[in-house]
């Protein structure tokens, strides 16, 4: 084969290789949301957030999944480029959770325990009398 096609054919072909970016490792994260007793809590949404690796400040990468738990609490999320988190669990008659977790391992379960609402402060209500 002629030096030059040889070269042609070759050279394009090592810029492609050279120019793939390193496979990124994937976690598969599963999101169990459950209450004080320990039992599920179905229809929970989940929020999940991407952060950029940077210590100095929150900033936030991409757009965020968000999905409902199952019956189950449960709430299996696509794989995820592992790195930083924001987590967000909302579910009515509970305290919001909002959280941070690294994802560093091929597959990953998190268990939140949703507390009560706290008691309400308003300055615009009497104090019961003692």
């Amino acid at each position: 084969m002629n030096k030059v096609v040889l070269f042609c054919l070759c050279v394009p072909a090592l810029f492609w290789f050279a120019g793939q970016a390193p496979a990124k490792e994937l976690t598969t994260l599963r999101v169990v949301v459950e209450d004080q007793e320990g039992e599920p809590v179905e229809r929970a949404s989940v929020i999940v957030r991407r952060l950029k690796n940077n210590t100095k400040k929150v900033k936030v990468r991409g757009e965020s999944l968000q999905l409902k738990t199952s019956q189950t609490g449960s709430a299996p999320l696509p794989p995820l480029v592992q790195g930083r988190y924001l987590l967000q669990v909302i579910s009515p008659g509970f305290q919001t959770y909002g959280g941070e977790m690294v994802l560093n391992q091929s597959e990953q379960t998190v268990t939140i325990t949703l507390q009560p609402p706290s008691e309400q402060f308003s300055v615009h209500t009497e104090p019961d009398a003692p």
